[in-house]
């Protein structure tokens, strides 16, 4: 089984989205993300997340590509404790019941 590759935005708390499977984006997408971060009144960074998202049993790695909206001091650990619980809470609500 091929393991998904894609590039998000991480917020400091929790939230994400993805910009590109597969292929890194582009630096103008990357500069629009960090430009709704200030906007949003948050920071975060530009992540690498290697694995299966949607499986809420198999982990998944988040690697820091870049801090965007001043997130130089934001605390990266504390996000991904964040993120990886928002994550199991949507896959865990999409699941199949088992019988």
């Amino acid at each position: 089984m091929q393991r998904e590759q894609r590039w998000v935005v991480l917020a400091t708390d929790g939230r994400h989205v993805t910009l590109g499977r597969h292929v890194p984006p582009a630096e103008e997408e990357v500069a629009k993300a960090s430009s709704a971060l200030v906007k949003a009144g948050l920071t975060g960074w530009l992540a690498g997340l290697d694995g299966d998202y949607w499986s809420g049993r198999t982990p998944v790695v988040l690697t820091m590509i870049e801090p965007l909206a001043h997130a130089a001091d934001a605390d990266w650990p504390a996000a991904v404790a964040v993120f990886e619980a928002m994550r199991r809470a949507a896959t865990s609500s999409n699941a199949a019941p088992r019988h």
